[in-house]
Parts: C-alpha cells; structure tokens; sequence
C-alpha cells in the first residue's frame, strides 16, 4: 500500500468482497443448474455423460483447492489468486459455445473451473481474515446473503434472454459479469498483506480439519448429484428451461432473505448446532425431489435445500478458520474445500450411476442416504453439548446496507 494511503477498514473490505460475492455467484448458480442442461439440450449428450462430465471439472478444482490455500499463506496475500482465477476463466467461458461438439466445451468448462479454484480458499480465508472470532459466521453469512441476490438476478436475466436467444447465450452474459468481478478486485478490494507461512502442514497436523471435513462432506456427494441433475429431471416433469429458472430463483431467494439470520445464529448456538439443523434440512428438501410427481414440488424442495445451506455454509467455514493454527487460515480452508468440494463434485458421477440403476427415484433415495450418513457422524463425532463456543474477540459492525 502507498506510502499516506489509510489502511481500509475490516467493514470496507468486507463490503467490497460482498460485492465480489455479489457478481461472482451468477456464474456459480447458473452453471450448476445450466451447464447439463447446454450439454443435454445443445449438443444431445445424455443426461449421466453431462453430469459426469461437470463432475470431473469441479473434481478438478477440488483438488488444487489445497495447493491454493498453502500458497496464498505462503505469500501473506488473498486478491493475487482472486485476481488470477477470474482473468483466466473468463475467455474460456465466453468461447465455450462457439467449440464444436461436446468435447470442446467440455474441455474449457474444465479448464475454467481449474482457474477458478486458486480463488476459492483465498476468498473464504479473506472473509475469516477481516471477520471478527465472534462475528465470524455473521461474515460468512453476509458473503452468503450478497452472493444469493446474485445468483437471483443471474437466474431472473437467463429467464429473460434463454427464451429468444438459447442457452448459449448464459455463457456471453457469464463474461459481462465477469469484466465486473474483475473491475471489482481490481478497484475495490484491498491487497492486504499478512506475515508470510514458510511451514507448510503435514498430515498429522491436518488431521482434524480432514476428520471434519469428512463427516459433514458426506452429504455432499448427494447434494451434488441433486444439484446439478435437478434441472434435467424438471424438464422431464413437464418444465422448460424458464421453469428450471424459476425454481432456482425461488431457491437463491429463500437462500438470500435467511442468510445473514442463519449466520448470526451460528455465532450464539455454535457451528456445530448449525451444520446439524441445515442438514435437517436439506433431508426435507431431498423428500419432496424423491416423491415429486410434478416440477411444482421442486419449488418448496429447492427452498429447502438452499435455507439448510445458508446454515451449513457459514458453520463449516467458521470451524475450520476458527481451529486453523495462526498462519494456515487458507490452507486449512483448502483442505476441507478439497474433502467437501470432492464429495460434492464426485455426486454428479455417482448420481448417474444411480441414475441408470434406478431412474430419478434411484438418486434421490441415494442423495437421502448420504445426507442421513452425515448427520450421523457429526452427531456422534461433534455432539453439540461439547463444541466449544467462539472465543471473544473484536467486534465487527457489518455494512449498513445489511439487515
């Protein structure tokens, strides 16, 4: 930072990565719900090959996640990696559907995701870093609550322009956004330093983190599959791509109104208290998707999903940033990026296999029992009695434009 400048606040750089979240979370939102279905309805691939082959692009991503994270400890800085994803993902998504067949846009949605995932554990150690120990999952929350509303308006402008112009046309508006996200780093968020980590972690060392990461991921192998197979199967019901739309604005919505509640509760009841009931949750969202007869049930069974990840999200990210030793904040939040990410990232494959075994009913009877797993384990690993409440630290006020 120059010499004069004024160091910016914890709330100004909080509110600038609100904005990143903001912009970034219309390319998130739609590719997990439209990337299939480009695939199956563009380019006729089946619904199993189009979700293996998003599934082996967020696997790939999952997997640098840790690489990232040690990085950007190593070198004490966030918005480098940030900086980086976004400039090199952006003009493989805007080329993506001008490559031939399905090979082609397979091929640059999975080197795009590998991009992006340099950012991924920088971003979530940035929010830790200028998030107070007791206000953390409030942060979290917020980064949630801004990162809703924009997969909201992402889903309510792929409604407006998909009809007259085609699914490929999501990919030109990813790229307009993009340039925003980019100006946003750019221009708004802070290149703040911190003392740099020469002493990488070792397995031992990173053992708790993996143990956790391991018991509340389960469910995301189930949450993987649903997520990026719901929108082929609404169509199957009877919907068309608008429809699809508007279940994931409905979802996106709920997601956005409780977001910034759900955090607040983490930091009063523990993260622990909040993984277990946003994972309640989720099992009432995935009953509707298994006994839905028509696409209408999967408006109130994504709305479920979506609020019990509102609570998911910022528990499992405060636990780790809070018992993460000094120094390895993203390297931490790369390793349980790696485990959670891979689950979720490997749902999709799995899906399709008991997709072909047993028909829509196959998957979402698979997506129920992993979730059940889950709850399981972490009731019987981390009881809420024993988790141990965030420490008290200073207090960070959130931007006035919150709630």
């Amino acid at each position: 930072m120059a010499a004069g400048t004024a160091k910016p606040s914890r709330v100004s750089t909080l509110a600038a990565l609100s904005l990143y979240a903001f912009l970034s979370s219309n390319r998130g939102g739609l590719f997990i719900v439209y990337m299939p279905v480009f695939l199956v309805e563009d380019r006729g691939v089946s619904a199993a090959y189009a979700l293996a082959a998003v599934s082996a692009a967020f696997v790939a991503q999952s997997l640098l996640a840790p690489l990232a994270g040690r990085w950007s400890d190593r070198w004490g800085r966030r918005k480098p990696f940030l900086l980086a994803g976004e400039a090199i993902a952006l003009p493989l998504f805007v080329l993506l559907p001008s490559l031939p067949g399905a090979l082609g846009p397979v091929l640059a949605f999975f080197a795009a995701e590998s991009a992006l995932a340099f950012g991924g554990p920088a971003f979530n150690a940035f929010v830790a870093d200028v998030s107070a120990e007791d206000r953390r999952g409030a942060g979290y929350g917020l980064l949630n609550m801004t990162g809703s509303w924009g997969a909201v308006l992402g889903f309510a402008v792929a409604i407006v322009i998909v009809g007259p112009l085609g699914l490929s046309s999501l990919f030109y508006f990813v790229g307009i956004v993009m340039v925003g996200s980019l100006s946003t780093l750019i221009f708004l968020v802070p290149d703040t330093r911190r003392p740099p980590t020469e002493h990488h972690q070792n397995l031992a060392e990173l053992k708790p983190v993996l143990a956790f990461s391991a018991a509340v991921s389960v469910r995301s192998l189930g949450a993987g599959a649903v997520g990026t197979f719901f929108g082929v199967d609404a169509l199957a019901l009877g919907a068309n791509a608008t429809e699809v739309g508007i279940i994931a604005i409905v979802g996106w919505l709920v997601s956005a109104l409780v977001s910034l509640p759900f955090g607040r509760f983490i930091d009063r009841a523990g993260e622990i208290r909040g993984i277990l009931a946003g994972t309640v949750l989720m099992v009432g969202g995935l009953l509707l998707f298994f006994f839905a007869t028509t696409w209408l049930w999967f408006v109130p069974g994504q709305s479920l999903r979506t609020a019990g990840f509102a609570l998911l999200n910022p528990g499992m990210l405060s636990w780790v940033a809070r018992r993460a030793p000094a120094g390895h904040r993203a390297e931490h939040l790369g390793v349980f990026s790696l485990v959670n990410s891979t689950c979720w990232s490997v749902g999709p494959f799995v899906g399709s296999l008991a997709l072909t075994l047993g028909g829509a009913p196959g998957l979402f009877g698979f997506a129920i029992g992993a979730t059940l797993v889950s709850i399981l384990l972490v009731e019987g690993l981390y009881r809420p009695g024993r988790a141990a409440r965030p420490p008290a630290g200073e207090r960070v006020v959130a931007p006035t434009a919150a709630p």
